[in-house]
C-alpha cells in the first residue's frame, strides 16, 4: 500500500507544472554554483602557484641572512580542492601571508578586498543553492501536502477508503521527498562531473569521501526543511496560513538565527578588535626600544676609552660592548617576547571563544547547521584558518632558529664614535656593532630553510566536528515527522 501511495503521488507531482519549474530552476541553480565555485578554486589554484614561485625567486635574490631576516619569508595557502562546492571563508581570508623574526604573521588582504561588491552581495556556491534556493524549494512541494488537500476535497474521499492514516501520510512523504530528490540529483551529478573534467579539479580518494559527506549532509537539511513543511501543513487548515507560516519560519532559519548569533555572541563575550591588538603590540615594542637605548647608553659609558692609546684598546672596549649588549638584549627581548605572545594567546582565545559560542547559537538553525558541516568536510570552515594561522606562528619559530643558527642576531644597534688619539692630535672614528648581525653580501644556503608542510584535518577528525550539526538536523527531521504523523492522526478532514 505505502509503494503504491508512494508512486502515486510521485506520478502526480512528475506530471505537473510544478515538477518542470523545480527541475529546470534546480538544474541552472547548480550547474553555475559549481561553475562559479570551480572557476574561483582555478584561480586560487593559479594565485598559490604564482604566490610559491615569487617567494622562491625572493629568496634567491637575498644577498645575506640579515636582509632574509629583514623582510621573512612569504608563504602561500593551498586552496582545498572541495573550495568549489562550499567557498566558506576562503574567499573572505587572506591566501598568503609574510612570516618575519619576532613579529606578529602579516596575512596578506582577502579577495573580498579586491571585489568589495561581493562582500555586499554574497558568493553563490553550492552550499548557499542548498541553504537558501533548495530549502525554498522543498517548502513549495509540502506546505499544500494536507491542508491543499483537504481544501479540494481529495483527503476527504481518500479516507473515505480502509486507507490508514499513517500509511498514507507516509506514502504521501515518500512520494513527495523522492519527486524532489530527483529534480536535484542529476544536476548535481552532472555539475560534478563538470567540476572533475571542465576544470581539471583533482579530487583524491579523500575528497571523494568528503563529498559523499557534504551530500549526506544537504539531504539532512532539506529532510529537515522538508518534514518542517510537512508538520505545519498538517497543523493548519489552509494552505496559504501554511505557507505563510513556514516562509516566516524559512526566513528565520535562513536569515534571522545565523546573522543574530555572532552579534548576540559578542555581547555575551566581547573579544577585543585586532585594532587593540595592534596597539598593545606597539605599546609593547615603543618600551622595549626605549629600554634598549638605556641599556645601550649605560654599556658605552662603561665601555667608553681608556686613558692609554694601545692597538688592543679598540677590541677591547668591543668586547666589552658585545658582552654588556648581549646580556641587556636577550633579557630584553625575552621579555618582550613573552609579553607579545600573552598578549597574542589572550587575542585569539577570546576570539575563538566568541567564535565558537556564536557557532553554537547559530546552531538552533537546521540551516547554520548545515553550512557548518558542509564547511568542515570542505577543509573551508574557520577553523581550518585556525590551524593555518597557527601553523604560520610555528613556522616563525623555526624560521628564527634557522637565522640564529647562522649568526643572525635580532635588536642590534651600530653607533660609530669619534675619538681623538694621543699621538698628533689626529682624530679617528670606531665603529661599535652592539649586538647587530653582519651586512656583508653572502652565499645563502637555502637547502636547510624550514618548509612549511601544511597537513589537511583527517576526515575522522573532521567527521567528528561535523557530527553535532549531522545529529541536530537529524533530530530535527525525525521530531517534526513525529509530531506530523501525531498531528494527522486527529487531523480534520471536514
Amino acid at each position: 500500500m505505502i509503494k503504491i501511495l508512494a508512486a502515486k503521488e510521485m506520478l502526480d507531482q512528475i506530471s505537473s507544472p510544478k515538477f518542470v519549474f523545480l527541475f529546470a530552476v534546480s538544474t541552472v541553480l547548480i550547474l553555475f554554483s559549481l561553475y562559479t565555485g570551480s572557476s574561483a578554486y582555478v584561480g586560487a589554484r593559479s594565485e598559490f602557484q604564482s604566490t610559491e614561485a615569487l617567494s622562491r625567486r625572493e629568496l634567491e635574490n637575498r644577498k645575506n641572512y640579515f636582509e632574509l631576516g629583514q623582510f621573512g619569508v612569504k608563504i602561500a595557502r593551498r586552496p582545498a580542492p572541495l573550495s568549489a562546492v562550499a567557498g566558506g571563508v576562503s574567499s573572505a581570508l587572506g591566501r598568503s601571508a609574510r612570516v618575519r623574526p619576532e613579529q606578529q604573521p602579516e596575512i596578506a588582504p582577502p579577495p573580498l578586498a579586491d571585489t568589495p561588491v561581493l562582500a555586499v552581495l554574497g558568493q553563490l556556491d553550492l552550499n548557499t543553492v542548498v541553504k537558501v534556493f533548495l530549502s525554498l524549494f522543498v517548502l513549495l512541494l509540502t506546505y499544500n501536502a494536507v491542508a491543499g488537500e483537504k481544501e479540494s476535497g481529495t483527503l476527504k474521499a481518500v479516507l473515505a477508503n480502509p486507507v490508514p492514516r499513517t500509511q498514507l501520510l507516509l506514502g504521501k512523504t515518500l512520494g513527495l521527498f523522492g519527486t524532489f530528490v530527483m529534480a536535484t540529483a542529476l544536476p548535481a551529478i552532472i555539475g560534478v562531473l563538470v567540476m572533475k573534467l571542465g576544470f581539471g579539479i583533482e579530487l583524491a580518494g579523500g575528497d571523494w569521501v568528503r563529498l559523499g559527506a557534504i551530500g549526506v549532509a544537504s539531504l539532512l537539511y532539506l529532510l529537515a526543511i522538508f518534514a518542517t513543511g510537512i508538520l505545519v501543513s498538517t497543523v493548519t487548515a489552509r494552505s496559504a496560513v501554511a505557507f505563510l507560516v513556514l516562509l516566516l519560519v524559512w526566513v528565520a532559519f535562513v536569515e534571522v538565527i545565523p546573522k543574530a548569533s555572532p552579534m548576540l555572541a559578542s555581547q555575551i563575550r566581547p573579544a577585543p578588535s585586532y585594532a587593540s591588538l595592534q596597539s598593545d603590540r606597539d605599546r609593547f615594542q615603543a618600551e622595549f626600544q626605549q629600554s634598549m637605548f638605556r641599556v645601550m647608553s649605560s654599556a658605552f659609558a662603561q665601555a667608553a676609552p681608556g686613558s692609554a692609546d694601545s692597538p688592543d684598546e679598540g677590541e677591547r672596549r668591543q668586547h666589552v660592548l658585545d658582552s654588556l649588549m648581549s646580556r641587556g638584549r636577550d633579557s630584553l627581548q625575552a621579555d618582550l617576547q613573552t609579553e607579545l605572545a600573552r598578549v597574542d594567546e589572550a587575542y585569539r582565545n577570546r576570539q575563538d571563544g566568541m567564535t565558537r559560542l556564536a557557532l553554537f547559537l547559530s546552531r538552533f538553525s537546521p540551516a547554520a547547521a548545515m553550512s557548518h558541516a558542509v564547511e568542515v568536510m570542505a577543509g573551508t570552515d574557520f577553523e581550518a584558518h585556525r590551524r593555518w594561522r597557527d601553523e604560520l606562528i610555528g613556522y616563525r619559530g623555526s624560521l628564527e632558529g634557522y637565522l640564529k643558527s647562522k649568526g643572525v642576531t635580532f635588536g642590534g644597534f651600530r653607533i660609530q664614535v669619534r675619538t681623538e688619539s694621543s699621538s698628533g692630535g689626529r682624530s679617528s672614528n670606531t665603529t661599535f656593532r652592539l649586538g647587530g648581525p653582519s651586512t656583508e653580501d653572502t652565499r645563502l644556503d637555502l637547502s636547510a630553510l624550514p618548509q612549511l608542510s601544511s597537513q589537511p584535518e583527517s576526515f575522522g577528525r573532521a567527521l567528528a566536528r561535523a557530527a553535532p550539526d549531522l545529529v541536530i538536523m537529524a533530530l530535527w527531521g525525525a521530531v517534526a515527522l513525529l509530531f506530523a504523523f501525531t498531528r494527522f492522526m486527529k487531523y480534520d478532514v471536514r
